[in-house]
């Protein structure tokens, strides 16, 4: 950007032009957001723009660089770890101001769109979000590994892997909280905040060995080995619908045009048309139908069971096995869910919808299989909500290229909630 252009043109009309930017952004996604766009929302001419930037990666660029300065939180998270104080009180302090709802999570949240978004995998608008994604990964990972110095018993191989897993673990329920939290109580960030804190408490003690018998017999850090997208559609049209998926997943809902479908799916605008009413339609069928199934383990789970938690191991090892079959199902899948359009779309809303509904369903198979204790309910909604934002952290970490093996994730799961429905009923 030329900033002696941009003092000569005036603080105002850039500021207009950067928020104009972000709004189109969040809505179009990349792909979709052209300059013409930008003009006719400012109501600026393309000169104007052109002024201050060279082009729309550099504007967008910099319509990011600016949404995150202006949304920085006042507090630094994950800056010390202090060996003198509780483990647990430490965790509590740093995940309750994360967890709560806020106006400066919406450039997380549009940072996660346009990772997930094929055509801008590769662009330098990437860098605002990966460079503060990396710090925050970073700084995650250097308060565990503070943690794990007061473990002289840990052998370095095991710290090293245990400082990476207690990382992905934390990162992958911050960001199932960006995916899915747009509005939340005070009190309801506070409880989670506990019971997410004993959670990693739970795996923490996994990987110093106090539990060595619940430690996953895999590497816990293997990597899945990549897969092709399979197919996952209906058999009358699987072509169409597998197209329709890939050209979300690349371009977002905006840029999956019909154009484009036609194109990639040699049928005509008329068939498509003959068999879904129009383009909502046919993407609620590619992208939110598929993207739901993945969550249907978690929707049959036994409602009587005399082992819960190997029930609900078992279904995430599936539930997360098939998400890494089905890359593009997951990246379109969050993308539905992370776009605001006003009013949403059809396949937004029924992600939207679903993706609730499996979480109430969850909370109330809690219900049914807790052990007696006080607050059923209660820790049910919690427990659900922990093993939903799990989910979503864990798909967008294997949508993004850092998949783990979900029996290794799904054995972790065990010491975690144990740990999570212990610290509920004790009120610690």
């Amino acid at each position: 950007m030329n900033t002696s252009r941009r003092n000569a043109r005036g603080e105002a009309s850039l500021q207009r032009i950067l928020q104009s930017t972000v709004q189109l952004v969040s809505r179009y996604g990349y792909d979709n957001t052209t300059i013409a766009r930008i003009v006719r929302a400012t109501e600026r001419p393309a000169s104007s723009i052109y002024w201050f930037f060279e082009n729309k990666d550099e504007l967008i660029t910099a319509a990011l660089e600016n949404s995150y300065s202006h949304g920085a939180p006042s507090r630094r998270p994950w800056e010390e770890f202090k060996p003198e104080r509780p483990l647990l009180e430490q965790l509590r302090e740093e995940l309750e101001p994360e967890l709560r709802a806020s106006e400066s999570e919406d450039p997380l949240r549009l940072g996660i769109m346009l990772a997930l978004e094929g055509s801008a995998a590769n662009s330098k608008i990437q860098e605002p979000f990966q460079r503060r994604r990396t710090g925050a990964q970073l700084r995650i990972e250097a308060w565990w590994e503070a943690a794990f110095a007061g473990q002289s018993a840990v052998e370095a191989a095991a710290r090293a892997a245990g400082v990476e897993w207690m990382g992905r673990l934390t990162m992958a329920f911050l960001d199932g909280h960006y995916i899915s939290d747009v509005a939340v109580e005070d009190r309801d960030a506070a409880q989670r905040s506990t019971i997410v804190a004993h959670a990693l408490a739970g795996a923490f003690e996994v990987m110093t060995g106090s539990a060595q018998h619940l430690v996953p017999e895999r590497n816990p850090l293997t990597a899945l080995p990549a897969r092709p997208e399979t197919a996952q559609t209906a058999p009358e049209t699987p072509n169409l619908l597998h197209v329709t998926r890939a050209l979300v997943a690349e371009h977002g809902y905006e840029g999956a045009t019909m154009s484009r479908i036609c194109e990639a799916s040699g049928m005509k605008r008329s068939s498509i048309y003959w068999r879904y009413k129009d383009k909502d339609a046919l993407i609620t069928a590619a992208v939110a139908e598929p993207f739901l199934e993945l969550l249907t383990p978690l929707r049959e789970l036994p409602m009587t069971s005399n082992d819960w938690l190997q029930e609900l191991s078992s279904a995430l090892t599936k539930v997360m096995s098939d998400a890494h079959e089905h890359p593009d199902t997951v990246k379109s899948g969050l993308l539905l869910k992370l776009q605001r359009w006003d009013p949403p779309t059809s396949g937004g809303s029924a992600v939207l919808a679903g993706t609730a509904s499996a979480e109430e369903q969850l909370a109330l198979w809690f219900e049914e299989v807790l052990p007696a204790a006080q607050d059923k309910e209660t820790i049910g909604v919690h427990l659900a909500w922990i093993v939903a934002r799990l989910c979503e952290g864990l798909m967008l970490g294997s949508a993004l290229g850092h998949p783990l093996a979900s029996d290794a994730v799904a054995g972790i799961l065990v010491p975690m909630l144990s740990k999570a429905l212990e610290g509920w009923q004790s009120k610690v």
